[in-house]
């Protein structure tokens, strides 16, 4: 990563982390519960949103499954295995898997959703 593409999301990640503190208790509150998630989880899911951004479509896809019709067809899931991936520490050999595609061989080592995308049906297709 360059310095300049790094220090481009620290002033991101910093700078969605002011947002929410500017919110206020209650506003917090409203939008972790609109989210369904405590709100010391919605601090490390914005601070780690652009970490894990992207990756869990391209897994699913490997799979030749569909986020966004995953997404329509089983929304709590997704939610799920959304959140999970937002908080995971392996981000970046998620990244490097994929883009040796690796991904399917190996996510069961690392990836805490692998049990759930083992459940997910076959029959939501990618695009």
């Amino acid at each position: 990563m360059h310095l300049s593409e790094f220090a481009h999301r620290w002033w991101q990640r910093h700078s969605s982390l002011r947002e929410l503190d500017a919110l206020g208790g209650d506003t917090l509150r409203e939008l972790a519960e609109d989210v369904a998630v405590q709100e010391a989880d919605l601090y490390n899911l914005v601070a780690r949103k652009n970490a894990s951004e992207g990756l869990l479509s391209r897994l699913l896809g490997t799979f030749g499954l569909d986020a966004d019709e995953l997404s329509r067809n089983l929304p709590a899931v997704m939610h799920d295995m959304a959140v999970v991936c937002s908080g995971c520490s392996m981000t970046r050999r998620c990244r490097r898997e994929l883009n040796g595609e690796q991904a399917k061989l190996n996510y069961s080592r690392y990836c805490s959703n692998a049990g759930t995308i083992l459940t997910l049906p076959p029959g939501v297709p990618s695009v």
